[in-house]
């Protein structure tokens, strides 16, 4: 590369890395919405089915324990 082109690469660098910006800001909102509403719709189901929900729960602490110390061994 020669000067030029680094001069160039240095004048759009702020530019881009305030749009980039954006957009990590944008997908990181969008992320924490839908996690909360995943929380919101996990709670209502809790209350309105708790045996479903307990069912659900035991079986991801056994898929989460059976899985674990396999990969941790690793």
């Amino acid at each position: 590369m020669n000067g030029r082109e680094i001069d160039r690469l240095k004048s759009r660098l702020p530019w881009e890395a305030c749009l980039l910006a954006d957009i990590s800001s944008r997908g990181l909102d969008a992320g924490i919405a839908r996690l909360g509403a995943f929380a919101a719709w996990l709670r209502e189901s809790t209350t309105e089915r708790p045996l479903i929900s307990l069912l659900v729960a035991f079986e991801f602490g056994f898929a989460a324990g059976k899985w674990g110390p396999r990969h941790a061994q690793r």
